[in-house]
């Protein structure tokens, strides 16, 4: 038996299982049962929504608790529930952290969650290919512009974009300020598509600094050759020392951050692509980022979300 709770703020492991986002509601599987435990005034769109049963709660809801749990070990993500819920539901059952398995189980992708992605990623590339830079000033500007697009198009931020322009570039986790537009713009950036997330990077070179384009286009020469190789690897192990190499081969620094993670309906989950990951990297979607940074110059970073079924790794963006 396993219980999942979605609270004020989305769930991704409640949402992965219940194929609904339905806010303080219970989800509770017992083999090939599913309930879900909502309050009364989610009563009618959970009925027209989730596939399985549906009940409501009030101030019983402890009693209803007991009675499903029934002091028997019960699997929950433990990582995302309160100290406080995680003991109210203790004293019903033994709890069983299930946060493990389940981001292993969310790593393998079906064909479905591959479209929603690409869909997101594609989107994302429009709105940064888009962008007129002649027509902003500062890096506020253009996260204006990327956020307003992103509304338009009727998305959401897959998370906070980034935009960062001359020096501030060499920082990989900038956050946009009122810096006027120098000669090079990075622009890291995803939405969701239908709650899945794209994670894309691209530089934009302004003006005709042949030195900075040269970079640039090695730095997306390195991107291409870590997927041409992805075929012969198994583990994110295995992607992380290639891009070592592979980078170290173009001249650039050391990488200080890794070659990429996971992306879903998170925008950072596994697998993990550390030098020791034993993450399993077949039918996996991954946000693969080649990069360098030169403290107190500037950095360039090319990121592209991709697929690998195994054999292939195809770009989605």
């Amino acid at each position: 038996m396993e219980i999942y709770y979605r609270g004020e703020q989305f769930d991704p492991n409640f949402y992965y299982l219940s194929k609904v986002d339905i806010d303080h509601s219970f989800l509770i599987i017992d083999g090939k049962n599913r309930e879900l435990l909502t309050p009364k005034m989610n009563y009618e769109i959970a009925k027209n929504q989730f596939s399985g049963k549906v009940s409501t709660y009030g101030a019983d809801l402890w009693d209803i608790l007991k009675r499903r749990l029934g002091k028997r070990t019960v699997g929950a993500d433990l990582g995302a529930l309160s100290a406080n819920l995680a003991k109210k539901i203790g004293e019903k059952c033994t709890l069983k952290d299930t946060s493990k398995k389940m981001l292993e189980q969310r790593m393998k992708k079906t064909e479905a969650e591959v479209t929603k992605t690409k869909r997101a990623a594609r989107e994302a590339r429009e709105i940064i290919e888009g962008i007129d830079l002649k027509n902003h000033k500062t890096e506020k500007d253009v996260e204006k512009t990327l956020k307003k697009e992103t509304i338009e198009r009727g998305l959401e931020l897959a998370f906070e974009p980034i935009v960062a322009s001359g020096k501030n570039t060499a920082f990989p986790h900038y956050h946009a300020g009122e810096k006027k537009l120098e000669d090079i713009v990075l622009i890291d950036f995803g939405v969701k598509y239908e709650r899945y997330c794209s994670d894309l990077t691209r530089c934009i070179i302004m003006g005709d600094n042949k030195k900075l384009k040269d970079e640039y286009e090695k730095l997306q020469n390195v991107c291409d050759g870590i997927l041409d190789q992805m075929n012969h690897h198994k583990t994110g192990a295995d992607v992380a020392k290639e891009a070592e190499k592979a980078l170290m081969n173009a001249g650039f620094p050391k990488l200080i951050h890794s070659i990429g993670h996971g992306v879903g309906l998170e925008v950072h989950e596994w697998p993990r692509l550390g030098l020791k990951s034993e993450d399993k990297i077949a039918q996996t979607i991954m946000a693969i980022e080649p990069a360098f940074y030169i403290p107190g110059r500037y950095g360039m970073r090319f990121e592209q979300t991709i697929f690998f079924d195994g054999k292939r790794a195809r770009v989605l963006d």
